[in-house]
This record gives structure tokens, sequence and C-alpha cells, in this order.
């Protein structure tokens, strides 16, 4: 008996399709390069809810959570332009409207790392 059902879920396997094209896509996108410097956001997660009528495109960036907003808006600006590329790239039906959303949580990793290595050294470890 064959399933035709995917171990991958269409929806996922579309959400991660279209992490690496929106971060393929970036660097190509018109007077964007000002916006994007020093450091372009890395996109980390696409969400995309089963009826795929809109993603929701989390990004993060290397030198921290000072630029977010205002690489939120950037982003947002230029969100038509990237589906339209994207519509050129990928052989979909149709591309959801992307909302873009700063993802904070590697900041959050970044201050428990900085935290704990500051922490006093356990009694067990003092010479």
């Amino acid at each position: 008996m064959h399933s035709s059902h995917r171990p991958y879920p269409r929806g996922a396997r579309v959400a991660h399709l279209l992490r690496e094209e929106i971060a393929a896509v970036l660097p190509r996108l018109h007077g964007m390069s000002s916006g994007l410097s020093p450091l372009p956001p890395s996109i980390t997660m696409v969400d995309l809810p089963t009826d795929m009528r809109s993603a929701t495109v989390y990004f993060s960036l290397m030198d921290g959570p000072d630029r977010a907003d205002t690489m939120r808006e950037v982003l947002q600006d230029h969100a038509g332009e990237i589906r339209q590329m994207l519509g050129r790239r990928l052989a979909l039906r149709r591309i959801p409207p992307l909302h873009f959303v700063y993802d904070a949580r590697f900041d959050r990793g970044a201050e428990m790392a900085e935290l704990l290595a500051h922490l006093p050294p356990a009694p067990e470890d003092l010479p």
C-alpha cells in the first residue's frame, strides 16, 4: 500500500523554500544596499499557516537588536519587490504577502552566554 502523504508537509516545504529564496534575493534588491549595510539580515524562519495566505518572515541581525526596527521597516517597504522576485524564481501559483518580524531568540542566547561567562566559579572549582 502506497501512501500519498509525504513525511514533510507541503506548508513546511514551501516555508523552507521561501526562507532560502528570500535570503538569496535580499542582496539583489534595488536601493537596499545602503539599508542592509554594514551587515545584512539573516532570514531565520518563515512561518506559513496551513492556508498559505500570508507568511511571517523572521530575521536576525549579527550586530544585535539596535537596528531591528529600522531593518524591519526597510524589509517591509521592499516586501512587494521581494514577492515579485520570488514569483519569477519559484514555481508556486501564488506568493503570499510577507510580514517581517525581528527574531530576538539569538539575542537572548547571546545574553545568557554572557551571563554564564561571568558567573563566579562553583565552590568545588576553587583551589
